[in-house]
């Protein structure tokens, strides 16, 4: 899997020079590696992925989310607000909703319960030179359900409250080096990752891994694969 990986990023750094046209001039990216940034997509702007699929209201309000799940039974939507977009800085606020199964103990034995999180969230995106910007970013979860978080199996996917710290560096005019890290509190883990994103006209594609380790687990090491459209209608 290792070796896959890096051919991938290899020939798409390669190849990247072939396309015709860089995509991140006039619009910075709305999430990093996993975490939100402060940047929201622009009026009537699509982004149409495997699974994620988001719509800019304006120039400063998006909607989305990520249909791919649904055929897990993960209901999910989520809202982005920007309040200042500037050259120089963004500042956002949004609300993510779910709906899910998750297995939990209960009386000793494995049941599986339906659970609810509503996850406000702030983050704020701001340039630290030409090519480099820093994300900052906190979410808090709101859990409901007939069984209380700690009694949750945890797995690779599941998060709550967490803090971000986050950077995307351009490599090129058509590529960005992505790097996060934080914390979750919920679940006591730490969490880190890299990754490339090639970006072109409309085309993104992003590629990288995450560690996780949650309290109770032996840790994940996780693929991070994006594959989606960015155009405007």
């Amino acid at each position: 899997m290792k070796k896959l990986l890096c051919a991938v990023f290899l020939f798409m750094f390669l190849v990247s020079t072939a396309f015709a046209e860089p995509g991140f001039r006039g619009r910075p990216i709305t999430n990093n590696l996993m975490m939100p940034t402060g940047y929201t997509l622009n009026q009537n702007e699509f982004i149409v992925g495997i699974g994620s699929i988001g719509y800019g209201i304006t120039d400063n309000i998006q909607v989305g989310t990520n249909i791919l799940l649904f055929l897990f039974q993960v209901y999910n939507v989520n809202l982005k607000a920007s309040f200042i977009k500037t050259e120089k800085m963004a500042f956002a606020a949004g609300v993510e909703f779910a709906k899910f199964n998750l297995d939990v103990f209960s009386d000793d034995d494995d049941d599986n319960a339906d659970f609810t999180t509503i996850s406000p969230f702030v983050v704020l995106s701001t340039k630290m030179g030409e090519k480099t910007t820093l994300h900052v970013a906190g979410m808090y979860t709101a859990w409901s359900g007939d069984y209380e978080t700690d009694e949750v199996d945890v797995t690779s996917t599941t998060s709550g409250t967490r803090i971000y710290g986050g950077v995307d560096h351009n490599l090129s005019i058509k590529t960005k080096f992505l790097a996060e890290a934080g914390y979750d509190i919920e679940f006591e883990g730490f969490f880190a990752g890299g990754g490339v994103l090639f970006g072109w006209e409309k085309f993104r594609l992003k590629l990288g891994v995450t560690y996780y380790s949650p309290e109770g687990s032996d840790g994940f090491t996780l693929p991070n694969i994006g594959i989606w459209w960015r155009f405007k209608a």
